[in-house]
């Protein structure tokens, strides 16, 4: 294997300028930089990053948390922010906490202990527990898809409110009365707690009623499925659905459907998200489109500007989103 001696060699320079173009040091002219590097080339050195990371103090490491990796959510997500990283040469370590609370604080320990230069949190809760872990953490954490500029933690949030007061809107227009809200969770309070009550308000301003369930189950298919099973036996007159993910809302179409329910008709329903099976089950599932590539940009961007001024200038940015309406509620 080539040394630095061999490179420094064949360039014809000294063991300190090969060190200095490798670390990208000033003062090392062009013509000599082209020289080291195709030295190093020919020799087929390989750059100690350990050794390098340590002298710079940086590894242009960036960790992320996310909550799952299953969803269409967090892989949108998580290619937009690894374009933004790519660019300044950062490489990404990412955790799945499988939904658990304390696996979140143990991988911000460990990403600490990895010397990660800053860290992106995809939360689904954000508890005392937790708020002490991130600001416990020596790296920058930004928060994405819960709301933490309340402690003082730059988020990126989804207009989970607002999306919920459209649902309730495009569910009245649509001819619905009696109608109600498949959710998560209760700690869950951007895709529960805050989509329910944007979807309440919605009722209470347009008709002054309110919804009539309030039903907290999983991010599947399957809890969609058994929660509105469930709902139709104890509301044989509902009229519309608003389902928080479009996974809920596709596990509900296919209980209406084993009901001898047609989506769009009888019930109507939408989800979020916007998901790829939205397109392509019969009927297609009317849903508000969130922009999570760019919800990623977003995050890793207030994180590198957190990392090069040691501040954000933005403490909370919150996303738009569009409604995409197709046959479960044209």
């Amino acid at each position: 294997m080539a040394s630095l001696n061999d490179v420094a060699r064949l360039a014809g320079v000294s063991k300190s300028t090969v060190s200095r173009v490798i670390n990208q040091e000033y003062g090392v002219k062009p013509a000599t930089i082209e020289k080291v590097n195709r030295a190093i080339e020919q020799c087929g050195y390989v750059v100690n990053q350990i050794a390098k990371d340590l002298k710079s103090n940086k590894t242009n490491l960036i960790g992320v948390i996310v909550p799952r990796v299953s969803s269409n959510a967090m892989s949108a997500s998580v290619d937009g922010l690894s374009h933004v990283f790519d660019k300044k040469g950062k490489h990404v370590l990412l955790a799945n906490t499988r939904q658990d609370d304390q696996r979140i604080c143990y991988y911000l320990d460990l990403f600490n202990q990895k010397r990660v230069e800053g860290i992106l949190l995809f939360a689904s809760t954000l508890n005392p527990d937790l708020v002490h872990a991130i600001k416990r953490s020596s790296a920058p954490v930004v928060v994405i898809g819960q709301d933490g500029s309340p402690y003082n933690i730059p988020s990126v949030i989804h207009d989970d409110y607002r999306v919920g007061f459209c649902a309730g809107e495009q569910l009245i227009n649509a001819g619905c009365r009696q109608v109600g809200f498949l959710g998560v969770q209760a700690e869950d309070i951007a895709v529960d707690q805050q989509r329910y009550q944007g979807f309440e308000s919605a009722l209470t301003t347009l008709t002054q009623t309110v919804p009539v369930f309030h039903y907290q189950g999983q991010f599947s298919i399957q809890s969609g499925y058994v929660a509105m099973t469930a709902m139709l036996e104890q509301y044989p007159d509902l009229d519309g659905v608003f389902c928080a993910t479009d996974r809920i809302a596709i596990g509900a179409i296919q209980a209406l459907q084993a009901q001898g329910i047609t989506p769009g008709h009888t019930v109507k329903l939408m989800g979020v998200g916007d998901d790829e099976l939205a397109q392509v089950v019969s009927p297609s599932l009317s849903t508000f489109d969130y922009a999570f590539d760019a919800a990623g940009e977003s995050g890793a961007k207030m994180l590198l500007e957190l990392l090069e001024t040691g501040q954000s200038h933005v403490s909370k940015l919150v996303m738009g989103f569009n409604y995409i309406s197709r046959a479960t509620c044209p």
